[in-house]
């Protein structure tokens, strides 16, 4: 399980996608969405999601075809499944599901109602946490969970040596035009006991592939619908995600892949203000922050700027070595 819990909605209305996607969002976890049955069946199957809202009827696959499919190909013995449906009367679709099936969620929906049935889907179930739910806190309280045990959504361990060592409490920026020496830093963390979290403009299935993560969440900066990312215009959603990880991870490692693209979405100002935020949380928890960036993407007094209170890494540098 990883240590940010994911949410997949399945639904062929954009806009339905959209504001659930917003709400799961604002309170920390990773929101992918489907448009379609068969959609939903390949992100399900690569992401493994904590929840499923399935929508009952959609043009390419019908919710109850694609829940069968999810329960054969054991996706289901993990994961569990609301149903959004429009009709007041489910029918004998139902039988042989009723197993897999937690609920069901009528449209239209509002705010609220959506919020607790999520908040009950996904409280760990003991009576302190049920009552912590209850107390005020809006969007960021009902889907709150405890300190993420140590072994969750955490890399097999290599044997090897660490390539790397990163001080905690400390910012590393690392100048490259590719984010492959990031990358490469990152990953020798969370293969050696680190959690981490990874902020990218890379396709997830991609990155996964591609650096051997398996467990590792990764959260893709994309405006795209009908794929798990972020919105990279949400600075302050994405800022406070972050922020919540490493204070539930305790000792942890966080990348950012993708600063060039926020800065395109928000301007330098938010960004850095955001930043900014993030390195002060990583000083106070003593986690660690790798941010990859071009520099021939930003002025003099950006780059200046951005520099400050960091550790400059070169990317062609030999490797990285500092005092534990």
């Amino acid at each position: 399980m990883d240590l940010i819990k994911k949410v997949l909605v399945v639904d062929d209305n954009p806009a339905i996608q959209e504001i659930v996607s917003e709400l799961i969002t604002r309170v920390g976890f990773v929101p992918l969405t489907a448009s379609g049955g068969k959609d939903a069946l390949d992100i399900a199957t690569a992401e493994r999601p904590d929840l499923i809202l399935l929508d009952i009827n959609m043009p390419d696959m019908d919710g109850w075809t694609v829940l069968r499919k999810l329960k054969e190909g054991g996706i289901t013995d993990s994961a569990k499944v609301m149903m959004l449906t429009a009709t007041s009367d489910i029918g004998t679709d139902i039988f042989g599901l009723q197993d897999v099936v937690s609920g069901y969620i009528r449209k239209p929906f509002n705010n609220k109602e959506l919020s607790d049935r999520l908040r009950n889907a996904l409280e760990e179930g003991t009576e302190q946490e049920a009552e912590e739910a209850k107390e005020p806190g809006g969007l960021f309280s009902f889907l709150s969970k405890k300190k993420a045990a140590p072994a969750e959504g955490m890399e097999k361990t290599r044997r090897s040596a660490k390539k790397y060592e990163l001080r905690r409490g400390l910012s590393y920026l690392v100048k490259e035009q590719k984010p492959d020496r990031s990358f490469d830093i990152f990953v020798d963390q969370v293969t050696h006991n680190i959690p981490g979290l990874c902020i990218t403009r890379q396709y997830p299935a991609t990155v996964r592939q591609e650096w051997g993560l398996e467990k590792t969440p990764i959260i893709w900066l994309s405006n795209q619908l009908g794929k798990v990312y972020v919105n990279p215009s949400n600075i302050g959603i994405l800022g406070d995600t972050i922020i919540r990880f490493i204070e539930k991870a305790d000792d942890s490692v966080v990348m950012i892949d993708g600063i060039e693209f926020l800065i395109v979405n928000n301007g330098f100002d938010k960004v850095l203000k955001m930043i900014h935020r993030v390195t002060e949380v990583v000083m106070e928890y003593r986690s660690r922050l790798i941010i990859s960036i071009d520099p021939r993407a930003l002025d003099t007094r950006e780059l200046a700027l951005l520099e400050r209170n960091m550790e400059i890494i070169e990317g062609e540098a030999t490797a990285v070595r500092a005092a534990r």
